[in-house]
C-alpha cells in the first residue's frame, strides 16, 4: 500500500481538503516508517527519514531532481565469477542544479523500471523522465527494502533490495 504516491492519494490541487488529505496521508506514512524501524537496514532508514528528503527548500531534496544516469550491474565473486548479484545505481541532478544525489541499491531482488507514454502532464520531446515527483520507502512482502518512485512524465520505478546507500555531492564551482 502506498501512502503519499499519486496512486494512493489521487489527483491533488491546492484546495484545503486536498492539503488536509495529503497531511493525513503524510502522518500515516511517518507512522508506517516508525513501525518497521527495527527491521530495515540503518542506511535505508536514514534515507527514508532524512529531514531533507521531502523538504523542497533543501537543496538535497529529491523532488524535482532529474535522472542523469541509471546503471544496472551484476557484481560477481568466486573463482569463475559465478556468484552474482544485482545492483542499481542512480545519479540525480538536484532540484537546484547545484549538486548530485547518488543512490546505490545493494543486492537487488527485483526491479521494475516502467516508462509510459500516458501522463497527467502532456509529454514533450527532449525531457526524459521529467522531474522526480515523489517516492516512498516501504517493506516488501518479503521484508526487504522497497523504493517506489514517480516521475512527472508517467515513469514509475520500483526497486526491491537489501539496502539503499545514498550520498549528496555539491557541484564543484
Amino acid at each position: 500500500m502506498a501512502y503519499i504516491l499519486s496512486m494512493d492519494i489521487g489527483a491533488m490541487n491546492e484546495s484545503r481538503t486536498d492539503i488536509e488529505r495529503y497531511n493525513q496521508k503524510w502522518r500515516e506514512y511517518v507512522q508506517y516508517l516508525e513501525s518497521f524501524r527495527d527491521r530495515i537496514p540503518k542506511s535505508a532508514l536514514e534515507f527514508a527519514t532524512a529531514s531533507w528528503h521531502y523538504d523542497t527548500s533543501d537543496h538535497r531534496s529529491l523532488h524535482d531532481s532529474w535522472v542523469e544516469s541509471l546503471v544496472i550491474s551484476e557484481p560477481s565473486q568466486g573463482d569463475r565469477h559465478e556468484i552474482r548479484s544485482l545492483e542499481v545505481q542512480i545519479r540525480l541532478l538536484g532540484p537546484y542544479h547545484d549538486g548530485n544525489t547518488k543512490l546505490r541499491y545493494q543486492e537487488v531482488l527485483s526491479y521494475s523500471l516502467n516508462t509510459q507514454g500516458e501522463s497527467k502532464y502532456a509529454p514533450r520531446p527532449n525531457v526524459g523522465h521529467g522531474d522526480w515527483l515523489c517516492d516512498e520507502v516501504r517493506l516488501s512482502e518479503r521484508s526487504h527494502v522497497l523504493h517506489e518512485i514517480e516521475f512527472r512524465h508517467g515513469s514509475r520505478w520500483v526497486i526491491e533490495c537489501r539496502d539503499i546507500e545514498w550520498i549528496w555531492e555539491p557541484c564543484a564551482l
